[in-house]
């Protein structure tokens, strides 16, 4: 079983923490990164990698990848996101929609640990769209 740490303490900034991490530090709270957006970002990077990794084995000449996340929080407490819309852009030469859509789908019903995580609790749909350049 594989382990990860983190640690917080409270910064001087109002409700505001440090985070240290693996692969350095980061503000969390009133004056730093929001953590439901932090959630997000989690999302579309766990995502995001496996369908670059997925990709380049299928051998698509993909120059860029862009990931738009728009999460729909609950007015209640606690706010949890009740339903999350993905939106790849894949840009690149020659991109096949068939390779992207298989990409996509591996990555969000296989290979995404916090896809498979927040699965539970909110609809997540997605959508891609590729722009073929030269």
């Amino acid at each position: 079983m594989e382990s990860k740490r983190v640690s917080l303490r409270l910064s001087e900034e109002e409700n505001t923490y440090v985070a240290s991490t693996s692969f350095g530090q980061l503000l969390v709270g009133e004056k730093g990164h929001r953590p439901m957006e932090l959630l997000l970002v989690s999302l579309a990077g766990c995502s995001g990698v496996d369908v670059s990794i997925i990709l380049k084995k299928k051998r698509q000449e993909v120059k860029d990848i862009r990931i738009d996340v728009l999460g729909l929080r609950r007015d209640e407490h606690p706010r949890y996101y009740e339903k999350i819309e993905i939106h790849y852009t894949i840009v690149g030469k020659n991109i096949n929609p068939k390779a992207v859509e298989d990409a996509i789908k591996l990555s969000l019903e296989k290979y995404c640990s916090v896809h498979a995580m927040l699965k539970e609790k909110a609809h997540i749909s997605y959508s891609y769209s590729i722009e073929n350049v030269e």
